[in-house]
């Protein structure tokens, strides 16, 4: 989407219009999913108040978000452990092994 470029979305019933950089069909996902959690959570708690909805639902997003970054960072410490790990074993093997003799050729 260019600076330019208007995407219209409809989140919890109004049309909004986003306008700025990045990707058209992404602000599309976005709004989606705002609208998908503030509908949740309106069926949830029946209130009238339209903010107190976007709260709740801004405050769940933030949290799966929250968790979502917590996953990564458990994973890259994994991989990041698995790599350390192969690359000792891979320094292991090739060590020369002391229990066979080493023959150097006469020159």
């Amino acid at each position: 989407m260019s600076a330019n470029r208007t995407t219209e979305v409809n989140i919890f019933g109004q049309t909004y219009n986003i306008q700025g950089g990045g990707d058209e069909e992404q602000a599309r996902r976005a709004a989606d999913l705002v609208d998908e959690k503030m509908n949740l959570i309106a069926s949830q708690v029946r209130t009238p108040d339209r903010f107190r909805v976007a709260v709740l639902a801004a405050l769940h997003l933030a949290d799966e978000y929250l968790t979502a970054q917590q996953r990564i960072a458990d994973f890259e410490q994994g991989v990041a452990a698995k790599s350390q790990r192969i690359t000792a074993l891979l320094d292991e093997l090739d060590k020369p092994d002391e229990s066979e003799p080493i023959y150097h050729a006469a020159g």
